[in-house]
């Protein structure tokens, strides 16, 4: 780029191909890259990232492919607006799978098949990847759908990645691809960049590109994100031409003037846009004629209201609007429209994890205290590794999510107007305030030591007759089982205790 030497870039910064060296990592797509390893890393099968033209998709997905391991065979196939047996072809070739030009469907497909059994056999993993899917005709989507059938007794041979705009999502869950809507596990919608990340995004992309201190000014930067909406592509756009129109006048410095005339030169047929002032007099004016025509000629609107009778035609009344309950189910979780009940949803969906059902959500307090159910409350976030239970988490600035499950370095997380998401592990480090488990105490009765003693046993360190006396042996096995599992052995049930010893195969836990 002609500015380049000017201000001292190493490359162009603004370029419109997808570099996954300029990935700017928003929550966002820290969100769409966890969900995305999540799903290989698991083997889930089919994996969805949709998201506007130009949000970042594919800059996502080559940043990706750069984090696999070597022993990850992937297909990324660009126009998949092919037929089928074009499809298979493609696919074939990316995985280096040999083939020739004389061979049958049957024979392409049995090479595919042949291929990714030896991958499994050598422990590597095969993964498609499929750009633009929305592209895609039904048919060729039901074939990649036929393709994930290549499997061994105990795990898919091969993982699909489709990758494209909105419409795909309505593309998949069409009525015709039921079947392929329904495995695909792990989805993420790639929303545009807020103001904060657009400014953001064009210091990091300048920081990248070898600027030291050049920046936009940060007026500018948030008229280029009302400009461009947040689209990426539509970011480097108005940045790349700020730039020339910088160097052009032999200012290293940018300033809001720059911007504001790139912007007009980029769009020099856009006629500016009423202000709502105007807009609200207009209608008022229009409304005001209307009503005086009306009233000046009453006796025209008596006359065709009287034609209208003579025809027998009704008005039907307006259909009342359906409002969705504010605490409903959705794909078999509780979500809510309200923020104010997010802590409700979440201990509706964390009953749901203990395997409760018909729940009454107008008195929870109650169904808790019915179903046996106690509730234990800290702030020790390394606590919730101890207990290896789904608690309901309180983040210091957005309410509370259920923690559901843990992979890898992933949470996996019920969010109550979401549902549910996965995040890194380290995006929640230090935004947590507080934390409660669900837990059933088993040793209320009066045969409370005598379970005590049987648990103990259970686990290895009761190795006495049971009998239902709290005594020294009884007290140093609930020392040493506290010790074992890093509390305090104090040799008294206390309620950390007492949610460690009352674990068994009916307790949900967070491992998957």
């Amino acid at each position: 780029m002609i500015y380049n030497s000017f201000f001292g870039f190493n490359e162009e910064p603004f370029g419109v191909t997808p570099d996954p060296k300029f990935l700017y990592l928003s929550k966002q797509h820290e969100e769409a890259i966890a969900h995305i390893m999540f799903g290989i890393e698991q083997k889930r099968g089919f994996i969805m990232l949709t998201g506007e033209i130009g949000s970042g998709k594919t800059t996502v997905i080559r940043h990706i492919l750069n984090r696999l391991e070597p022993n990850t065979h992937t297909s990324l196939i660009l126009n998949p607006k092919v037929e089928p047996l074009e499809l298979l072809k493609l696919i074939n070739h990316d995985f280096g799978v040999r083939t020739n030009d004389s061979m049958s469907y049957k024979e392409l497909l049995d090479a595919l098949n042949n291929f990714l059994l030896e991958c499994s056999q050598r422990g590597e993993k095969a993964i498609l990847i499929i750009d633009e899917a929305q592209e895609m005709s039904p048919e060729c989507l039901e074939f990649v759908r036929l393709l994930s059938n290549i499997e061994t007794d105990t795990k898919k041979l091969l993982q699909v990645i489709l990758v494209g705009q909105p419409e795909l999502r309505n593309i998949i869950s069409s009525k015709r691809l039921k079947q392929l809507d329904q495995r695909i596990a792990v989805r993420y919608h790639l929303e545009p960049l807020d103001k904060t990340d657009t400014i953001k995004y064009i210091n990091h992309r300048l920081r990248v590109a070898g600027s030291i201190a050049l920046s936009f000014p940060e007026k500018g930067a948030k008229i280029i994100h009302d400009f461009s909406s947040g689209v990426p592509r539509l970011i480097n756009l108005c940045c790349d031409r700020t730039l020339t129109l910088a160097f052009a006048e032999n200012k290293a410095t940018i300033t809001t003037s720059h911007i504001k005339t790139a912007l007009k030169e980029l769009t020099p047929g856009r006629k500016p846009a009423l202000r709502p002032a105007l807009i609200w007099l207009t209608l008022s004016v229009i409304f005001l004629l209307i009503t005086t025509v009306v009233f000046k000629n009453n006796h025209i609107l008596k006359a065709t209201m009287a034609k209208i009778s003579a025809y027998n035609i009704t008005f039907q009344k307006k259909p009342k609007i359906f409002k969705k309950p504010k605490i409903f189910m959705h794909n078999g979780i509780y979500k809510t429209t309200e923020h104010k009940f997010a802590e409700k949803v979440c201990l509706l969906n964390l009953l749901s994890l203990w395997g409760e059902t018909d729940l009454n959500t107008e008195s929870l307090a109650e169904e808790i205290l019915k179903r046996g159910y106690s509730i234990y409350t800290f702030n020790d976030t390394e606590s919730i590794m101890k207990f290896k239970m789904p608690a309901i988490l309180f983040l210091k600035d957005s309410g509370a999510v259920l923690l559901k499950a843990l992979a890898g370095k992933n949470a996996i997380l019920i969010d109550p107007m979401e549902g549910e998401k996965i995040l890194p592990l380290n995006m929640l480090r230090g935004k947590i305030s507080h934390i409660r488990i669900l837990y059933k105490n088993r040793f209320t009765g009066d045969d409370k030591y005598k379970i005590l003693q049987e648990r103990l046993k259970e686990y290895g360190f009761f190795k006495y007759p049971v009998a239902d006396v709290f005594g020294s042996k009884t007290k140093a096995a609930l020392m040493r089982f506290q010790e074992a599992n890093g509390l305090q052995n104090t040799g008294i049930l206390d309620e950390e205790t007492v949610i460690l010893l009352s674990r068994d195969t009916s307790v949900p836990t967070l491992t998957r």
